[in-house]
């Protein structure tokens, strides 16, 4: 038989390194589902709350709505069945017919109980797969994030419109540059000999 596998806080205690990976990224995008429209008000308020603790871990998609739709209706399965057993206790008197024909009182377990427990088990179940236990909520890979819907565009071509931008500035400012009146050429030596003769 294999060794079950430690979770990571084993690891942690013991200073060992796990084999399995955790923490790596999952390929597919974190998104979320919307309640069906079915469920009661306190399923759905369920419903909520679950996915709002999914998506803070970043372990839900759209694809996980129908398991948290199970999950949400068997828990309003199991608290109605706890509410019986609470109201009709856990022992009930039933009547039951004898082989005379007669009915005679029995006492055996509330009926309910076996719905709870039954229930009990879905649930766990759900939450173990949701990664909602305390020892499988390290073993969900968190979604990658959300692509935005009008993405930027890839690098190659962000630096072609840089280019196409700082050509098109030099053009502008080539048009812009006023031609600058050239100075004449001034021979000093006859200036020169122009005030001489004055003085």
């Amino acid at each position: 038989m294999a060794t079950p596998r430690k979770d990571i806080f084993e690891h942690q205690l013991q200073g060992t390194v796990p084999r399995y990976t955790t923490g790596a990224e999952s390929h597919v995008a974190g998104s979320v589902p919307k309640p069906p429209k079915f469920l009661s008000k306190e399923a759905r308020k369920k419903f909520k709350q679950l996915v709002k603790q999914l998506s803070d871990r970043r372990a839900v998609t759209a694809g996980d709505g129908d398991l948290i739709t199970i999950y949400c209706s068997t828990h309003e399965r199991w608290l109605q069945a706890l509410e019986a057993i609470r109201e009709q206790g856990v022992v009930v008197e039933y009547e039951r017919l004898g082989a005379d024909g007669l009915a005679h009182k029995v006492e055996k377990p509330n009926l309910s109980l076996k719905i709870a427990e039954v229930a009990e088990r879905s649930m766990v179940s759900i939450l173990t797969r949701l990664g909602l236990t305390p020892k499988d909520r390290e073993g969900v890979k968190p979604t990658s994030p959300v692509k935005p819907k009008n993405p930027p565009p890839p690098p190659d071509s962000c630096a072609g419109v840089a280019l196409e931008l700082d050509r098109l500035r030099a053009e502008q400012a080539e048009e812009v540059t006023v031609e600058q009146p050239q100075e004449e050429d001034i021979d000093y030596d006859k200036l020169l000999e122009g005030l001489d003769e004055q003085a």
